[in-house]
């Protein structure tokens, strides 16, 4: 995406043409994000028959609830918001939910009794290449809670920013920074011990 359609799709212009459903407006949008909220979905770890049911059927709600759009955020914002919400409730109705968050058994386990790390920290770029690395990325992604996961994906790998982040997911600030650093920390938990 153009930073112009980035500017673009924020302006008063665009939504009153969007809202009234111009078929040019809507093509243009459908067009930029179509291929962001598939290869969003298959982040998230779904297949790529899921992930395009999933893009399809954020498409539909988006048009549907789309006057709900109170333009405080942009609409990209609102987008993947509604992406995330459907990929949440694609996990729902395929697998039971963990109820319980490990990651103080997790944080404690990198520390000795004198409050140093347990482990010399290392940079998994340091130790992994190309292929190898992006595969225990993903398969880490993957057991990520799927709040945690959203986050991770949106903060670290879209680059959005915390106000978007906490629009689309509905979540304060407070909570965006723990479920960030429970995200991470499992992240490199796991990339460390898939690395040995």
């Amino acid at each position: 995406m153009k930073n112009g359609d980035y500017l673009y799709f924020k302006s008063e212009e665009f939504l009153k043409k969007l809202f009234e459903r111009e078929e040019k407006a809507v093509s243009k949008l459908v067009k930029v994000y179509t291929q962001h909220l598939y290869k969003a979905a298959l982040g998230m770890g779904l297949s790529e028959e899921k992930a395009h049911d999933v893009t399809h059927s954020c498409w539909l709600t988006f048009f549907e609830i789309l006057d709900r759009f109170e333009k405080r955020s942009h609409i990209r914002t609102f987008l993947f918001g509604i992406l995330y919400h459907k990929v949440s409730e694609q996990r729902r109705s395929n697998m039971k939910f963990e109820n319980t968050d490990p990651i103080e058994m997790v944080v404690e386990s990198q520390f000795k009794s004198d409050g140093h790390w347990s482990q010399d920290i290392r940079e998994p770029s340091d130790e992994l290449e190309g292929k190898e690395a992006m595969s225990i990325i993903e398969k880490c992604l993957e057991h990520l809670p799927d709040l945690q996961k959203s986050v991770f994906m949106m903060k670290v790998v879209q680059e959005f920013d915390s106000d978007e982040i906490c629009d689309a997911l509905d979540i304060k600030a407070t909570h965006l920074r723990q479920l960030l650093f429970r995200g991470r920390n499992r992240m490199k938990d796991c990339v460390e011990r898939n690395m040995k």
